[in-house]
């Protein structure tokens, strides 16, 4: 079917067309997840297995070993990490990218059972299958009361059944987390003294309470037709059967009961969270998102459960009638961010559009073909939409950003086009017979240039590592709005031009002036005509022509070249934008008590105290100047002077440590927000940790350039000595808070107190070791009953020692415990009498990567410093810490995280040199780039019908690549923190498919004139010789490669030039491609033209075409003419 006929007779059916796209890419747009970025989805399973009061050596020995040995042979495992610690071991599995996840968690759990036994006591290990979208809240929300004496900590049941369900109810929500409350138990507490009174032991107390609290089935009984099953309820549900049960009868049959000797009481669980904001004691609640979902829609449900909730009648107004003042409120959520990102970029591409159409009005000089090709923007744009809607695609900053950078890009085709009919009404064509022959001569050339474009996101596609899953939605937005573009330009394009072009009529007086724009387009054309004649003068078949070209086209291409090498900055991996969220980690000694860790986390928050209470930056200031308070860079050391207020700020203590989140009253402003941080951890005697601004692609962690250090080696205490001097080293270059480690606190040991039993003894006296533990665990931090049913739901009922009963390391030795000997005959005795006790450090924590034991450092480097820079730091200093002996022998190292990820896209991208070697030479064959060239190449051998011209013109790609760096080169110059992250090199991949298509035209063209073609294939005259062909192409195509470059780089300059939020993910990509084309453009239309003319002079000129040998017997219409239309047009 004549698809270009059928367009041009069917107006209406076009139009319904353009409608139905409109409409249907509109309810794709409302149908798709709206997020900040893609999601980077790398498959991750944790195992976790407890085994109660055991070390972490002892962890490491009897459960990781032996789960390690079956995990490691899992099909797709990229990385096992395992951690031992006290009582609990942990081992994260991470699989390639698109490891199918169901999959990997059949062969997890089947490995771990092919464990063939564990110790006593070990619970049964715990699989879990991570969300990579949900390991990151969404959502901050804080709960505090008015009434400051109340501890919201004791509401967690409370928040736990109310206000937790709404949350977990909203579509998208994988998972909602309150941190920082205390649940209740019911603690039986006795009086040891009293116990050994009694001749009872800690454990008969125990079994006995668990011997009476017990639910259990007794089986199914036949009852004729049904089966009946029975159950025991004997489980706890008040506290008079706790009081009432026997644990045992005295020497005169009179029974001793649980109420004799201890005192059952309703209490909050020890603390091991605390949480405060601004003064205030408050709970967290963290609304974690499925991946996939939209964002913005679960933040907007959140609002509004929360307004429900703090509303007059409310659920919290409701709690004990709103006696304590309790409220809800969000103290940070992505929405917020994710909506200026992408408001910022949509102005982007509007601005861009409006300026492309701008362009465009400059080189047509009419409204009319200036609205004609407009139109290609809209709809291939919307169209876009539906496109992703269909791959199950989000929307995000990076889609869009390909979806601006697309925008000059899309009415290329259209330039051709109309262009081309325009042409065809100056030679006195008809205007249907214009639109369609038009359409006709150029259909060919389109196709290619598309297919260019398109051409070199095939390979990028195919990237499986976690940056190529965000340039994924880059390609696909940019390959579908080009190749909907080609449709427009065939089909809608055509049909508009038949209706709404004229006949050119020539402008007089001031209208022609204003048309010529006072002389400008004369003057353009004069220099086109005289840079012809130079190209013509330079293309003389002579040696000195032959020496001035070669000199020409060398002296250009070294040059950039050599440029390229100069200016290429070191790599990055992904940047960390601008985002409003700033965490500290202050890590305390492991010996600290939660109240010594609170008091800490106290003074952090009465320094950071004035940076919420000012309300203007201009009162800030002022405080800080009366108070003599100057705020230093942590990792510059220079002064600050722009500080903003902080709009939230909370501090969560937990695991020794003090965590400090805090968001700016200034959303442009966050960056001095980790330096308040820093600045308050200064003031705490011997501290150290990190603060920073949370990276777009992930709250925690070093940020997207930090640079992760994994030392191993198999003597711990050589390991944490090298690790103790290499950071020292790190801290005395970045800053003591740019580094952490994990585990934390390696070169500290608590004090641990071990009991080593005399086993002879305990089995004179009848005491078995269990019993000690369970007696010990009793005493001091209280051992498991059972469950409680309390209110409807359980809790933990546990048998505790009085607090009254005073117990320190000192006294706890002269316990005493109630013991029975081999004879039958009870005793009293000291707890000393059968254990002795060992004063000595602890390990905290054992970790361990790939099977070996390691301590991980993490350095996050200033924001102006590129993660390649910082490794290249980080390795002579280590290098340095090895040849002064710091670095034991036996300890080796790698970098892993970000550092890792870089050089597995970078390999992918660009591919990996080692030497003139047969791997070195694969890599770079199949790296994207090459692959990008080599299926750019081959389209354009298709298109010539020969192999020798594509090369011509892919000489404009070195040409392109030193422009791309003089873009970004002059951006770091605006802002030093750009670098040539993975996302700013994808930019030289998508050089390749735009630059190619100038010289392509230009070539093109030169080959028609010399074949004996004009304009296009279907026009005959009379064959040039090479030297007029190239001198005719110049002229006659560099009006359209202009009209072309200047609509792309009008709608992309926005992008460029954009500093707002979210514009950090595209800045440095636009940068490199407006350079690149810019300068490829300039050079195209000197070094093409030369270095074809060589070309031909080497291997000839093609064999022109014998118009007269043509056979005469066929009788066609004339050539050009194209078939009769049929079609009575009423004039526009």
């Amino acid at each position: 079917m004549d698809f270009i006929r059928f367009s041009i007779e069917n107006p209406v059916k076009i139009a319904v067309g353009i409608i139905l796209t409109l409409v249907f890419g509109v309810i794709a747009l409302d149908q798709i997840p709206i997020q900040l970025t893609p999601d980077v989805d790398r498959p991750t399973i944790t195992v976790s297995t407890s085994w109660s009061g055991r070390s972490p050596e002892e962890v490491e020995e009897s459960i990781i070993l032996e789960q390690e040995e079956k995990l490691k042979s899992i099909q797709g495992l990229w990385k096992m990490t395992s951690t031992a610690r006290l009582g609990r071991s942990y081992i994260k599995l991470e699989f390639n990218v698109g490891t199918d996840k169901a999959r990997a968690l059949q062969e997890v759990a089947n490995s771990l059972d092919e464990v063939k036994s564990y110790p006593e006591n070990v619970d049964r290990p715990v699989i879990r299958m991570q969300d990579s979208a949900g390991d990151e809240a969404v959502v901050y929300m804080l709960l505090t009361a008015e009434d400051t004496s109340f501890e919201v900590a004791e509401i967690y049941d409370f928040a736990d059944r109310y206000i937790k369900p709404p949350f977990e109810r909203i579509m998208g929500v994988s998972e909602v987390d309150i941190r920082g409350g205390r649940e209740h138990e019911l603690h039986v507490r006795f009086d040891p003294y009293k116990l050994a009174q009694h001749e009872i032991s800690p454990v008969e107390l125990l079994r006995a309470l668990q011997s009476d609290n017990v639910n259990e089935s007794a089986g199914d009984m036949p009852g004729g037709r049904l089966d009946y099953r029975y159950r025991i309820l004997g489980q706890y549900r008040s506290l008079d059967p706790i009081l009432k049960t026997v644990i045992k009868r005295d020497v005169n049959g009179v029974p001793i009961r649980v109420e004799d000797v201890a005192v059952p009481e309703l209490v909050l669980e020890k603390m091991i969270h605390f949480n405060q904001s601004k003064g205030q004691t408050s709970m967290s609640v963290f609304v974690k998102r499925e991946t996939g979902s939209n964002v913005l829609d679960i933040v907007e449900q959140v609002k509004q459960r929360v307004d429900e909730m703090n509303a007059p009648g409310g659920m919290l107004k409701r709690f004990h009638h709103d006696r304590y003042g309790l409220k809800l409120h969000v103290t940070y959520e992505d929405a917020n961010y994710i909506k200026l990102s992408i408001a910022n970029v949509l102005n982007s591409l509007y601005t861009g559009g409006f300026l492309a159409i701008m362009c465009l009005l400059i080189f047509l000089r009419s409204v009319r073909p200036t609205f004609i090709i407009a139109i290609a923007i809209p709809i291939s744009v919307i169209g876009t939409f539906v496109v992703m809607y269909m791959a199950g695609r989000n929307l995000n900053v990076i889609s869009l950003a390909g979806l601006s950078f697309a925008t000059g890009m899309v009415v290329d085709n259209a330039i051709v086009v109309l262009e081309n009919t325009d042409r065809h009404l100056a030679n006195g064509e008809p205007l249907l017979r214009a639109a369609y022959n038009a359409v006709r001569e150029v259909w060919g050339a389109i196709l290619s240039s598309t297919l260019t474009t398109i051409g070199v996101f095939a390979p990028i596609l195919t990237i499986q590592e976690e940056a190529g899953q965000l340039f994924y939605d880059l390609a696909l937005a940019i390959c579908s709005s080009v190749g909907l573009s080609l449709i427009v330009a065939v089909t809608i394009i055509p049909c508009c031009c038949s209706r709404f072009m004229k006949v050119h009529v020539e402008s007089t007086g001031w209208k022609a002036k204003a048309l010529d724009f006072f002389g400008l387009v004369s003057f353009f054309g004069w220099v086109n005509d005289k840079f012809s004649d130079f190209i013509y003068m330079l293309t003389a078949r002579n040696l000195a022509g032959v020496w001035s070209r070669l000199v020409i086209v060398s002296a250009i291409t070294a040059a950039s070249l050599a440029l390229s090498v100069i200016l290429m900055p070191p790599a990055s991996y992904l940047p960390n934008g601008n985002k409003n969220f700033t965490f500290g980690r202050l890590i305390v000694p492991p010996s600290y008590s939660m109240m010594q860790s609170y008091t800490i986390g106290k003074r952090i928050e009465d320094y950071v105290r004035p940076f919420w209470e000012t309300k203007s930056p201009e009162e800030l200031q002022k405080y800080l100047k009366d108070h003599n308070i100057q705020l230093q860079d942590f990792q510059t050391g220079k002064p600050l002077t722009n500080v903003p207020n902080l709009r939230d700020f909370f501090f969560v203590v937990a695991n020794n440590s003090v965590f400090m989140i805090g968001t700016s009253a200034d959303n442009e402003n966050v960056k001095p927000v980790a330096t308040i941080f820093s600045n308050a951890m200064r003031e705490i005697p011997g501290a150290t940790g990190v603060a920073r601004q949370a990276s777009i692609f992930g709250k925690t962690g070093g940020g997207s350039n930090a640079v992760t250090i994994e030392m191993f080696g198999d003597e711990l205490e050589r390991l944490r000595v090298s690790a103790t001097a290499l950071e020292a080293r790190m801290q005395k270059i970045f800053s003591k808070f740019a580094v952490t480690a994990s585990p934390q606190n390696f070169n500290e040991a608590g004090p641990e107190i071990r009991l080593n039993v005399d086993q002879l003894r305990a089995k004179d006296l009848g005491l078995s070791i269990n019993d000690l533990a369970v007696a010990s665990r009793a005493l001091i931090d209280g051992a498991y009953v059972g469950d409680f049913n309390y209110e409807g739901i359980n809790i933990d009922l546990i048998l505790i020692r009085d607090p009254r009963v005073h117990l320190d390391p000192a006294t706890f030795r002269d316990l005493p415990i109630s013991v029975v000997d081999e004879n039958g005959n009870r005793s009293i005795i000291p707890i000393s009498q059968v254990v002795e006790e060992q004063l000595t450090d602890s390990t905290q924590q054992i970790q361990r990567i790939e099977q070996q034991r390691s301590i991980t450092l993490t350095v996050s480097p200033p924001p102006t410093m590129a993660l390649e820079e910082a490794e290249q730091i980080i390795t002579d200093e280590i290098e340095d810490a090895r040849a002064a002996g710091e670095i034991l022998p036996g300890i080796h190292y790698r970098y892993s995280g970000s550092s890792d990820r870089l050089s597995q896209v970078r390999t992918a991208l660009m591919g990996e040199w080692t030497g003139w070697n047969l791997e070195s030479i694969k890599s770079v064959f199949l790296s994207r780039f090459f692959i990008a060239l080599l299926i750019t190449y081959l389209l354009m051998s298709a298109l010539f019908e020969n192999f020798i011209y594509p090369l011509v013109i892919l000489f404009t790609v070195p040409l392109a690549s030193v422009g791309g760096f003089i873009g970004l080169h002059w951006l770091r110059m605006t802002d030093p923190s750009q670098s040539l992250d993975v996302l700013t090199m994808l930019g030289f991949v998508i050089l390749i498919g735009i630059v190619v298509n100038n010289a392509i035209l230009l070539v093109y063209q030169a080959l028609n004139y010399m074949r004996g073609f004009g304009e296009s294939e279907e026009e005959r005259i009379e064959p040039m010789e090479p030297r007029m062909a190239i001198r005719m192409s110049v002229r006659t195509r560099i009006r359209p490669i202009f009209m072309t470059t200047g609509t792309s780089i009008a709608g992309m300059m926005p992008m460029v030039l954009a500093t707002e939020s979210g514009s950090v993910l595209y800045r440095g990509l636009g940068a490199v491609v407006l350079g690149g084309l810019s300068f490829a453009t300039i050079f195209t239309l000197v070094v093409v033209p030369l270095l074809f003319s060589l070309v031909i002079d080497v291997i000839g000129a093609p064999k022109p075409i014998d118009i007269d040998a043509q056979p005469e017997t066929k009788e066609e219409p004339e050539t050009g003419n194209g078939p009769e239309m049929n079609v009575e047009v009423q004039p526009a």
